[in-house]
């Protein structure tokens, strides 16, 4: 009995961990290499915290015109050169391995970042865009059409938190911002049939970050 539940205490944290964190990106005007984080961004990293970043060994950063060089760890994230400049992307489907939810079928995660906001082209299967180049408005999109009323949350330099809602095209327009770095979090659960790491994986969580600085 002490067993199944430390079992379940730990498939328990694993949905939650995978499901409270995000990968996020960022690149400093639009070129040079990306920084590549991962864990909380709402949230100020405890003393005891677990550093997390070895769990991310199959990501693919990218950008406009070809993939990131080897990524090399630089204090408390990774550093990935990619040559060409303008926005860049990234996606890893094998952060956790699937966890069964409370109902014990098997749940898995995507994450998705992208940083910068110059292009209005969408690189990922779950991404908020850019209307035009720069904008304030995007189109949040999964299997590149328009995912409707779906909450998004937009985190300042402070940690503070704006919870926004796409409308019945998938658009949402961000409130006028200070000057600072953005991090915009969109989440979307899907139902699927589909093997996953040997497991039968019934729910797939989707996990998208946009990041963009306002100068």
């Amino acid at each position: 009995m002490k067993k199944l539940l430390l079992a379940c205490m730990a498939w328990s944290c694993l949905s939650l961990s995978a499901q409270a964190h995000e990968i996020w990106i960022e690149r400093d005007g639009q070129s040079g290499p990306v920084r590549v984080y991962f864990g909380e961004p709402a949230e100020a990293p405890a003393a005891d915290t677990e550093d997390e970043l070895g769990r991310l060994k199959h990501f693919k950063v990218f950008g406009t015109q070809g993939k990131a060089g080897q990524a090399s760890r630089a204090g408390d994230h990774l550093l990935a050169p990619l040559a060409a400049a303008g926005d860049a992307w990234l996606f890893d489907d094998q952060v956790f391995e699937p966890w069964q939810g409370e109902d014990k079928r098997y749940e898995a995660v995507s994450y998705y970042a992208r940083a910068g906001r110059s292009s209005p082209s969408s690189r990922l299967a779950f991404e908020l865009v850019p209307t035009s180049a720069h904008a304030d408005s995007f189109t949040l999109k999964f299997n590149n059409k328009p995912l409707a009323n779906t909450e998004i949350t937009v985190i300042d330099q402070a940690r503070a938190q704006t919870t926004l809602k796409s409308d019945a095209q998938g658009r949402v327009v961000l409130p006028s911002l200070a000057k600072g770095r953005y991090i915009v979090v969109a989440a979307h659960k899907e139902p699927v049939q589909k093997q996953i790491a040997g497991q039968q994986v019934a729910t797939m969580h989707h996990i998208s970050t946009l990041t963009f600085a306002v100068e």
